[in-house]
């Protein structure tokens, strides 16, 4: 371990693994979104095939979800983040080459798998190892990754417009993907290596200063899977990304469809991603004071608003409402769920909780295979849209009674503080890996 203090390994670790969060997103899911339209004109595919492709891209990333655990416990978090770097590196020159569908799938499986490697599992649960204030860490954190939402647009138009080729794209972040991963390994080696080794520490809570619950007692994995909250968790955690994966597969197509410009279209889905990246540095910081269970509910309501505006909007005005609906919507839900995973099982079993909750997810995954075959035969994205715009109102009523978990055999020393969730409703606002 090199000679850093404790503060300057954690903040080293957060900006590095960051990064890496920022490069993997802006490579994945939102790239492939917006040039789906290049491939299927060049290509001669249909809307089924390409929605497949991102179908894959999303399964393979959810039922990988659990693998990093595995190999975090087993070989250490600089091993997780070298196979996640050579999974993504062949996926990208598998892209790259692609022309028929059976390769362009291949690609989106290794991609999706590689991001599982060095996306939000090793990110998160190194956050949970070296932060106390770890609402506002995952804020900046999540932050971070969304912001490449923003630039992995814009990097598609730029090869297509100003290199001349789609396929360029996939080198460009094949290039970045490489220098980011080699900075997180640098930054694991002025670490506390035996810190990384042992399960994070749960950290006493002041019951007096308590602002927002926060769990006393000692759960274990198998415990907390039982519990209808982790479920609601679950289910809410795959819903926006149900959502996302639609807006970030076919937003575009569909608003070039109904007459928008694909400049304008690609800006919009880029102002989504931006929103989503500043709701979750202002999500973390609220998360510290107020109820991470009011914001998921504003969440989901904004999720639900954001689809119908896209489902329905043609003017600048409409469209724009749902950039901000959607980005601050999806930033809000997944920040929240995280940090209530946290907050109502403790550090102990966030680990494999969060990996779990990865691979039930995976029914989001449905959702691009889903929407691109109703618009073969609908001739439109609308049904689908306003399909998948429902979702989030129907967790809404789960979430709406949805209270801490407690464990019955446990008695605690101190007396337990009173819900926040009932006493921060009415100073709950929105704002929000």
């Amino acid at each position: 371990m090199g000679k850093l203090s404790a503060d300057k390994q954690a903040w080293f670790v957060l900006c590095t693994f960051s990064l890496s969060f920022f490069v993997v997103t802006a490579a994945t899911f939102t790239s492939l979104g917006v040039i789906l339209p290049a491939m299927v004109t060049e290509l001669g595919w249909d809307w089924t095939t390409a929605g497949l492709g991102f179908t894959l891209l999303g399964v393979a990333c959810g039922l990988s979800g659990y693998l990093p655990t595995i190999t975090v416990r087993r070989w250490g978090v600089a091993t997780t983040l070298i196979i996640g770097l050579i999974l993504l590196a062949i996926g990208f020159i598998v892209l790259y080459l692609t022309t028929a569908p059976i390769t362009y799938f291949l690609g989106c499986i290794l991609t999706g798998t590689g991001y599982t490697f060095v996306g939000s599992v090793p990110g998160t649960y190194i956050i949970t190892h070296f932060f106390k204030r770890r609402s506002t860490a995952f804020g900046f954190y999540y932050t971070v990754g969304g912001l490449g939402g923003v630039v992995g647009p814009i990097v598609v138009w730029m090869a297509t417009n100003l290199l001349g080729n789609w396929r360029l794209h996939w080198l460009v972040m094949l290039a970045a993907i490489i220098v980011s991963v080699g900075l997180m390994l640098l930054s694991l080696l002025f670490t506390d290596a035996n810190r990384l080794r042992t399960p994070p520490k749960q950290e006493l809570i002041d019951t007096e200063k308590q602002r927002v619950y926060e769990t006393e007692q000692t759960w274990t994995f198998k415990q907390a899977i039982r519990t209808p909250q982790y479920i609601l968790l679950m289910i809410a955690y795959s819903t926006v990304l149900f959502v996302g994966i639609t807006v970030n597969s076919f937003s575009v197509a569909h608003m070039t469809e109904v007459g928008i410009t694909f400049a304008l279209a690609s800006t919009l889905l880029s102002a989504e991603a931006f929103c989503n990246a500043i709701s979750r540095v202002v999500g973390g910081f609220i998360g510290e004071f107020f109820d991470p269970k009011v914001m998921l509910q504003i969440a989901l309501l904004l999720l639900a608003g954001g689809m119908f505006a896209l489902s329905f909007g043609q003017s600048l005005i409409i469209l724009g409402f749902f950039a901000f609906a959607i980005g601050f919507g999806f930033g809000l839900t997944f920040l929240s769920c995280t940090v209530l995973l946290v907050r109502y099982f403790g550090t102990g079993p966030y680990l494999p909780l969060f990996s779990l909750m990865n691979i039930g997810a995976t029914v989001a995954s449905a959702a691009p295979i889903l929407s691109g075959r109703m618009r073969d035969i609908s001739g439109t994205f609308v049904p689908p849209f306003v399909l998948i715009g429902i979702l989030p109102m129907l967790v809404l009523v789960g979430i709406a009674f949805m209270r801490p978990p407690r464990l019955k055999e446990q008695k605690v020393s101190e007396p337990t503080p009173s819900d926040p969730s009932i006493n921060n409703m009415l100073a709950a606002k929105v704002a929000s890996k």
